[in-house]
């Protein structure tokens, strides 16, 4: 930041890890303004200068930072920081509590095929095409939805659909792959490798982990081979709407220069699943914050990603919500520190009801000794 007069810098370190990837950096204080937003004028914010990071960029995107969009309790550190778009809508009242992202992915026309798109601030709509259709947010801090379905080709992978939301899905721009968790990566894999068993040379194990690039020009049979991904998001307690994900989406640009040259847009998850860019890129989002609700339409750039029709469900998707049951290290702790007071207490406690029910004992009389009034030792 040695070229801006206005920084300040607050002297904190920040370390932020995500569910892929994470980065360090120092915090500060600067005026921020995007030229290419004017609804949003400058304003002064909390910013972070990331010195070192991990699994975090784009492939190929040559981004220089990120803006976190997501809800406030997700800032760090927390309880110090006002996140950007906070502090643009505090200033700026008028402005609707919406967010539209366009993602188009990588624009070709360009040498290094650096990926690009849309926001817009403060808009119901921004430039997002009809029809739209919604999925609700179940907490605001990440934009937490419920996934209540996942086929590979026109096959279900068929498991419980808690199983997709353990411990959360969330939908999340910053994040590059498509995230499933462990036993849901497994199930979609296996359906995968089972329709691409004909392409030679087969496909390794390392790929599809995502250690190995494969390379095939643009027209090759594989594009043919491999299925559509498709991912049930519920529209309400009883109905959903699909994402279909096609092979060229899911199989990613690998890091080097020959656009040629794949590598597999899956990874596991021990955190949920995470619709990234993966997913994303071709669709229109419209995140409106204030009604809890994620609205998705067909994008007029990126990836030929389809939007299918809101259908009904035979199944009440409550079902598919995680539940916790388990006990974090924490609360454990304070069970065990409350059991040990009570032991350490328990004499006391009982020597205390002990001394109270001796003075609180009403004098009677004993008719077997006359005229004598009896305590209860002597009783």
């Amino acid at each position: 930041m040695k070229n801006s007069s206005t920084y300040q810098d607050t002297e904190q370190e920040v370390n932020v890890v995500y569910t892929q990837g994470s980065w360090k950096g120092h915090m500060g204080r600067d005026i921020v303004r995007f030229p290419d937003l004017p609804e949003a004028l400058p304003v002064i914010t909390d910013i972070a200068i990331i010195t070192t990071s991990n699994k975090f960029f784009v492939n190929n995107s040559h981004w220089q930072g990120i803006v976190g969009l997501a809800y406030r309790a997700l800032s760090q550190p927390q309880g110090k920081s006002v996140p950007w778009l906070d502090g643009v809508l505090t200033q700026q009242q008028h402005l609707n509590n919406t967010i539209t992202l366009k993602l188009c992915g990588p624009d070709k026309r360009e040498a290094y095929a650096s990926h690009y798109g849309h926001l817009f601030i403060g808009s119901d709509q921004g430039d997002c095409p009809p029809p739209v259709v919604t999925t609700p947010v179940k907490r605001a801090w990440f934009y937490e939805v419920l996934v209540v379905e996942i086929e590979v080709g026109n096959r279900s992978i068929n498991l419980p659909c808690v199983s997709y939301n353990t411990d959360k899905s969330i939908v999340d721009s910053g994040t590059s792959n498509l995230l499933l968790p462990p036993k849901v990566f497994q199930a979609v894999v296996a359906e995968l490798q089972s329709h691409t068993v004909s392409l030679i040379p087969s496909l390794s194990e390392e790929f599809w982990v995502g250690n190995e690039e494969v390379c095939w020009p643009e027209d090759h049979q594989a594009w043919d081979v491999f299925p559509n991904i498709t991912v049930h998001l519920a529209y309400d307690n009883t109905s959903a709407f699909s994402i279909i994900v096609p092979p060229k989406s899911y199989l990613r640009p690998a890091q080097d220069k020959d656009s040629t040259c794949w590598v597999i847009g899956l990874d596991q998850s021990h955190t949920g699943t995470v619709l990234g860019t993966v997913v994303l890129e071709g669709l229109c989002l419209t995140f409106h914050r204030d009604r809890s609700i994620i609205g998705f339409s067909e994008s007029t750039c990126g990836p030929p990603i389809t939007l299918g029709n809101v259908e009904k469900s035979s199944v009440d998707f409550e079902s598919c919500v995680y539940v916790s049951r388990g006990v974090s290290g924490l609360t454990l702790a304070s069970y065990i520190m409350g059991a040990l007071l009570g032991l350490t207490g328990l004499p006391l406690i009982l020597a205390t009801i002990r001394f109270a029910c001796r003075w609180n004992v009403s004098p009677r009389l004993n008719h077997e000794v006359p005229f004598s009034t009896l305590d209860d030792v002597s009783t």
